[in-house]
């Protein structure tokens, strides 16, 4: 129970985590989401907007039409009017056509990607609350179901850029308040909640899984066999949590309103979920082998011939002595409190890592594995043959 109970305890532990790295963390929230600036969706779907705006300030067809009729009106003939007048279509698309390609320009620059990290830097403190439902006028803003960030510097880049190539009129354009939505659906408000309640807990939520798991291995009467079903069930734990965001993702993107970019809004929940998932498949990672490193060294006739095997490897270069060294026999003296050891460190460097990734996990395991084999090829014992069982006399 206790082990069931710490697994469980595990998934908002790993959520409390990632709530602490990137929402509550400006550095690493910046570092998270400032790659966004350079998807091709995200691009796509400003540049679009932004566009779409402009061409609403500017109005080439009424523009187009105020221009015949002062042609009309200092006597110009109306079949040269009206052949303009049925040309707004057609200049209106050129028009906006250019216009997206100025914008794009604009979006796909370095300027738009520092003011992009500037901007979410400077909006960190409103995200944060947002989710506390602590609303303030920020770039981000939640207002009822509706969570936006604004875009209205990128409108005024646009018009500079605009007017310096030669298109005076845009300069022309008042300000203009334009926000794009990242989230829109009647569940934010539970997920403030949410929020507030696992961002309460975080601190100790972790804490408090990890002494229900080892509890439950102390207590259990198997305790070997305690440990090996507690990695497969915290395995088993961060598999559910993956689960939930692949399903989560889909839901995200179905409460946002038809005129948002689904391929822009789902790679924002991507790159803001990516520390999550990194998260989770480390701890997976790390419940598989612990719960590994608990059969290899048990008493079961696979992990006895498994060690046996690793053990015989020792043979190799026996004859040259180093296994009758001083330094061989202190291990092989100490071999439990040396294994301890390598394990305990490499517990520590994986605590006291800077927001470890997968990278590390594995480069610590494979470090702390190597160190075990080589233990284990210096102080293994070959089993010596065994002779035919003795009869017993009758």
């Amino acid at each position: 129970m206790l082990i069931g109970l710490g697994c469980l305890l595990a998934v908002p532990a790993t959520a409390a985590v990632w709530l602490d790295s990137v929402v509550t963390d400006t550095d690493r929230y910046v570092q998270t989401v400032g790659p966004l600036a350079r998807d091709p969706d995200v691009e796509r779907a400003v540049t679009n907007r932004v566009t779409a705006r402009l061409m609403q300030e500017i109005d080439v067809p009424a523009v187009v039409n105020e221009a015949a009729d002062l042609l009309a009106a200092q006597g110009a003939r109306p079949r040269v009017t009206g052949t303009l007048s049925d040309l707004a279509g057609p200049i209106d698309g050129a028009v906006e056509g250019w216009v997206h390609d100025q914008v794009g320009s604009v979006v796909a620059s370095d300027r738009f990607a520092d003011a992009w990290t500037q901007t979410n830097r400077a909006a960190h403190q409103a995200l944060v609350a947002a989710l506390t439902g602590e609303n303030e006028n920020g770039a981000v803003q939640v207002e009822g179901d509706t969570v936006s960030i604004q875009l209205a510097p990128v409108v005024e880049d646009a018009k500079q850029r605009l007017v310096d190539a030669g298109f005076q009129r845009a300069g022309a354009i008042p300000p203009v308040d334009m926000t794009l939505t990242l989230f829109q659906s009647d569940q934010v408000e539970k997920a403030q909640a949410g929020f507030r309640l696992i961002d309460g807990l975080g601190t100790w939520l972790p804490v408090v899984a990890l002494a229900l798991i080892a509890a439950g291995v102390i207590v259990a009467r198997g305790r070997r066999r305690a440990l090996i079903g507690a990695g497969i069930a915290l395995s088993v734990a961060m598999l559910l949590l993956g689960a939930a965001l692949t399903i989560a993702r889909p839901v995200y993107l179905g409460a946002l309103p038809p005129e948002v970019d689904d391929a822009a809004a789902g790679a924002v929940f991507d790159q803001v979920v990516s520390l999550l998932r990194t998260t989770l498949r480390m701890v997976l990672a790390v419940g598989l082998v612990v719960a590994l490193v608990a059969w290899l060294t048990g008493p079961s006739p696979q992990a006895v011939s498994v060690r046996r095997g690793v053990a015989r490897l020792g043979s190799v270069g026996s004859g040259w002595g180093w296994r009758d060294s001083a330094a061989v026999g202190w291990l092989r003296a100490h071999k439990r409190p040396v294994q301890v050891a390598v394990l305990a460190v490499a517990v520590l460097v994986f605590v006291f890592w800077n927001y470890p990734n997968a990278g590390v996990v594995l480069g610590i395991l494979l470090v702390a594995g190597v160190l075990l084999a080589v233990l284990e090829l210096a102080t293994g014992q070959l089993a010596a043959p065994s002779g035919p069982p003795a009869t017993r006399s009758s």
